[in-house]
């Protein structure tokens, strides 16, 4: 009799689990920390190997899916060479929105926002990392920009910012005044939406004018 594979669409999170791991290993991860998401993105490998079962192989099988998974993600902003607004900043940090640490990146951009480079600034603590002005505009200058964009992510999903976000953006405004070139933007991408300075604080920029 043949064999009809099931549909991928009808496999359980525990069953595409199992394709890689002991089914009694997945099925522990999955009870454990709820959800494959968290399983391929968050557990780190010493948590994995805690597991009965999983030995570094398997680890290392699931830092291959960890990998697949960021180079989709890479792929898909590869298409974005230029800057419209808050909406293309935001598709191309999308990567972010899983990061267990504040990130800080530039995003740096030549006369016509056309992309020049994306360079990440700092990594902090599950809860900081955002760096002084000379820190994001000496990649600036390196780069001959002539605009910045600042983005930086919030670990808890929540992309509200913080006092410490509004003034980290006011003085980056202040900085680019002084060395013309002019700070864009400042956004937080958060696993549960992003936000953006310019649009949700305007006023800040009117005194930039």
């Amino acid at each position: 009799m043949k064999h009809t594979p099931t549909p991928s669409c009808q496999l359980t999170e525990e069953d595409l689990l199992a394709a890689f791991l002991p089914k009694d290993s997945a099925s522990q991860l999955l009870q454990e920390y709820q959800s494959l998401y968290h399983i391929l993105l968050h557990t780190s490998e010493a948590q994995l190997q805690s597991v009965p079962g999983i030995g570094r192989n398997r680890v290392q099988k699931i830092s291959c899916l960890r990998e697949v998974i960021n180079r989709v993600q890479e792929e898909r902003i590869k298409p974005i060479e230029s800057i419209d607004g808050s909406a293309d900043v935001i598709q191309y940090f999308q990567f972010l929105e899983d990061r267990q640490q504040e990130e800080l990146w530039a995003l740096l951009l030549d006369t016509k926002h056309h992309i020049l480079q994306k360079k990440q600034i700092t990594i902090g603590t599950a809860n900081t990392s955002l760096a002084a002005p000379r820190e994001v505009f000496h990649a600036a200058v390196q780069q001959m920009a002539s605009a910045v964009i600042a983005v930086h992510c919030h670990p808890s999903g929540d992309s509200s910012p913080s006092k410490q976000d509004t003034a980290v953006t006011k003085r980056l405004l202040e900085a680019g005044s002084l060395m013309d070139i002019p700070l864009l933007d400042h956004i937080i991408i958060g696993k549960y939406g992003s936000y953006s300075f310019r649009e949700s604080m305007g006023t800040l920029w009117e005194g930039d004018k």
